[in-house]
């Protein structure tokens, strides 16, 4: 808490209330503010954070757990599901199951929500959750991040920037080759991201694995990667296309081969508004993101080929099964191309 105004001398301190005693003490966190209000914005952000560490020790302090570490999602979360609802224990084993689980907190972010959705729609032990239940689920954990906002264990919730699963399958955005060209001629904001996104829809590589990519994976025209999700290696070959988005890769200060990120891009809230405003630019009136450009590559790449098992393996797929969505997309596009044709007067 603060006692001053935007530009009043003054400090913060911690305002801690013991339910059991009823009593209440303050702690002083070393953090004063001036008459300087851009200063004090500085000032604000670090008593924000300092309020959230404490409220973090005092959790894991409550539930056992060592002190120097930040709590991990999954615990918090299996800390929550006892007397609710039995969509709790079901969201419950899906984390167990999910690699991403263990992710601090105060770490959860637009795509670890994002990866964690994926995940959801997965296949797991031979089975597919419906719609219906994976959105009931996800609804779990949005509720868990608001309540871990309300102890103030986090300082702010990046549940409330994302959709969440709709209760009915959605819809694929996917780009058609004129789409993905108008947006090539269309002037983008961010420059860096017009070309992993381009980049994405001739590889067909999700976020996390673009916005990891370093030079040093780049041999012979070609990408030995590590896919975030699955955590298996991968040898992807590049198109000339791909290749010449990457761009000139740069010498460290040395002369040496750069071993720097490929991809310098900014959060993903901010990513997707320019994404937005660069559809707009190209005439395109679909939300696209950088999944849109991941279905792009497997729509193009299966019509292209028409071979399922191969474009599976390029998406680095771990079943079949996931890449025959994209199929039934080609299907429903010969469908309206053969009812396309004109008719004729039958005597």
């Amino acid at each position: 808490r603060t006692v001053r105004g935007s530009d009043i001398e003054g400090h913060y301190y911690l305002d801690i209330y013991d339910p059991e005693t009823g009593k209440r003490r303050y702690e002083f966190p070393g953090l004063n503010t001036t008459t300087d209000a851009r200063r004090n914005d500085g000032q604000e952000t670090l008593a924000k954070e300092f309020a959230v560490q404490f409220q973090d020790i005092k959790w894991r302090e409550a539930h056992g757990y060592p002190t120097e570490l930040s709590v991990p999602f999954l615990d918090y979360f299996r800390s929550l599901v006892k007397g609710r609802h039995k969509a709790w224990r079901g969201m419950l084993y899906v984390l167990e199951t999910f690699p991403e689980a263990m992710t601090p907190l105060r770490k959860i972010n637009y795509e670890w929500l994002s990866n964690l959705q994926e995940h959801l729609l997965s296949e797991r032990d031979g089975r597919i959750l419906s719609q219906s239940s994976a959105s009931t689920y996800y609804a779990k954990v949005k509720a868990a991040l608001a309540l871990a906002m309300k102890q103030e264990l986090i300082s702010s919730n990046p549940a409330e920037r994302i959709k969440g699963i709709s209760a009915v399958p959605a819809q694929r955005v996917y780009l058609t080759h004129e789409e993905v060209q108008a947006l090539a001629n269309a002037p983008c904001v961010d420059k860096e991201g017009k070309r992993a996104f381009l980049f994405a829809c001739y590889t067909g590589l999700r976020i996390s694995d673009i916005r990891a990519l370093t030079w040093k994976q780049y041999h012979n025209g070609g990408l030995e990667i590590r896919i975030k999700k699955t955590g298996e290696p991968e040898y992807m070959p590049l198109s000339s296309m791909a290749v010449r988005l990457l761009g000139v890769m740069p010498d460290d200060e040395h002369g040496l081969r750069s071993s720097g990120r490929i991809f310098t891009l900014p959060a993903d809230g901010t990513l997707w508004t320019y994404l937005q405003a660069w559809a707009s630019a190209a005439g395109l009136s679909k939300h696209i993101s950088m999944h849109t450009a991941r279905h792009t590559f497997a729509t193009l790449a299966l019509s292209e080929t028409g071979n399922l098992y191969l474009v599976s393996k390029l998406l680095g797929h771990t079943d079949i099964k996931h890449t025959q969505v994209y199929a039934k997309i080609i299907d429903h596009e010969k469908r309206d191309a053969v009812e396309s044709l004109p008719a004729i007067e039958l005597s």
